[in-house]
């Protein structure tokens, strides 16, 4: 078996160091690994990256609904010819408040991407498994089987600014449709990176 990456527990991000390979997991008791290759990387979309998304967004919204009432009010302002030293405080104040908003969600997705880094949510918790059939995409609870025959192409980029390699498994079906896109981000040394692209591409052509 070869294998590459941390290969923690899909289900529940248990780091598996120590364990054999084809035990099941001590934690969560789901299965071990098998397979003539496997390998371990963070899929295309992780959960935690989904709520930083989303945390930025609303962040985004947020500011954009502050500066439009600072402009209302300013034309309020200066419709109903309030002073300019109280409009300057009420300014402030809003000013104040937005910066508020935003500092507290930008604390709110720090902390959640922690405790997502401490339940391994952030860890490689997407796993290849490839044997004479196919290939086993394992995702948290999802599972699924892509049989060689669909395997059209394992396409390959290297991404040297962040020293990583994002693997595609191109496919003719629709197999993939419970866990997602078939796209793993593998990290290591470039050399390492290369090889276990080299060694999948090859397993899928026999």
């Amino acid at each position: 078996m070869l294998t590459y990456g941390e290969l923690p527990c899909p289900t529940c991000g248990y780091q598996r160091k120590g364990t054999s390979h084809a035990s099941v997991c001590p934690e969560c008791g789901a299965r071990g690994f098998a397979g003539d290759i496997v390998l371990s990387g963070l899929p295309s979309m992780s959960e935690e990256s989904r709520l930083g998304q989303r945390a930025l967004s609303l962040s985004h919204l947020i500011l954009g609904l502050g500066m439009l009432f600072c402009l209302v009010a300013t034309y309020f302002a200066g419709a109903v010819g309030l002073g300019a030293f109280a409009f300057q405080q009420n300014f402030a104040r809003v000013r104040f408040g937005i910066m508020l908003l935003v500092f507290a969600l930008l604390i709110v997705a720090l902390l959640r991407r922690r405790k997502a880094k401490h339940d391994g949510l952030s860890l490689e918790r997407c796993v290849w498994e490839f044997d004479q059939d196919g290939v086993i995409v394992r995702e948290k609870t999802h599972e699924a089987r892509v049989p060689t025959s669909e395997i059209t192409e394992v396409h390959s980029s290297i991404d040297f600014v962040k020293r990583r390699t994002h693997l595609t498994l191109v496919t003719s079906g629709q197999s993939l449709g419970v866990v997602g896109l078939p796209s793993l981000i593998i990290g290591g040394t470039l050399d390492e990176q290369r090889a276990i692209a080299a060694a999948i591409k090859a397993h899928v052509k026999r």
